[in-house]
């Protein structure tokens, strides 16, 4: 059965904007507490390893100590074997490494609409696929990769932990396709380059 494969966002890029001005340019520490939704099986077109599956899509809110964002971004997760990395009962559906799958995202300051980018360096997604609503984790690396406005040049990495189910789902012309929910925190640093005014 051909699977346009669990979206399963976890916002793992977008922890890391916010109200910083002049006075707090340089590296900080960030963290974030976020909820949002995700969405399978949709045309996205976005195919980046070829393998004839797009990736999904998913957007949400966090709230940081240094302000509110919104995301979206794209993700595509590429089904592995089952390794020890997920707990008892959980099985290990998909992951993203440098090699494999790969992510993009957008965070965009509530304030200010400048924007920060950011992309998944690598991610382990275990799900129960033993009862409704399938819960599952999400554990990652991220890395900052510029941005517009305050945001130009910004670097940084860190890591996250996102929880999460499906809502519905179901498979048509063998496509997976789903809907659900996730929730998250995140920890890394945010570098900013020169002076960024508010």
């Amino acid at each position: 059965m051909k699977r346009n494969f669990l979206t399963i966002s976890t916002a793992l890029v977008f922890m890391l904007a916010g109200a910083v001005g002049a006075a707090e340019a340089g590296t900080r520490h960030v963290h974030c507490q976020g909820a949002g939704t995700f969405v399978d099986g949709v045309e996205t077109h976005i195919d980046t390893n070829g393998d004839g599956q797009s990736a999904g899509v998913d957007q949400g809110l966090q709230n940081c100590n240094i302000g509110r964002l919104f995301f979206q971004e794209e993700l595509e997760w590429i089904p592995r074997s089952v390794t020890s990395a997920c707990p008892a009962g959980t099985t290990e559906e998909s992951f993203i490494d440098p090699t494999h799958g790969q992510q993009r995202g957008i965070s965009t300051n509530e304030k200010t609409g400048d924007q920060l980018f950011g992309k998944i360096t690598s991610a382990t997604l275990c799900l129960n696929g033993s009862a409704f609503p399938f819960p599952f984790t999400v554990s990652g690396q991220f890395e900052l990769i510029g941005g517009t406005g305050k945001y130009t040049g910004a670097t940084g990495t860190g890591e996250v932990h996102s929880a999460g189910s499906f809502l519905s789902f179901g498979v048509k012309d063998g496509v997976f396709g789903g809907f659900g929910q996730f929730t998250f925190t995140s920890d890394g640093t945010l570098t900013l380059p020169g002076d960024h005014e508010e």
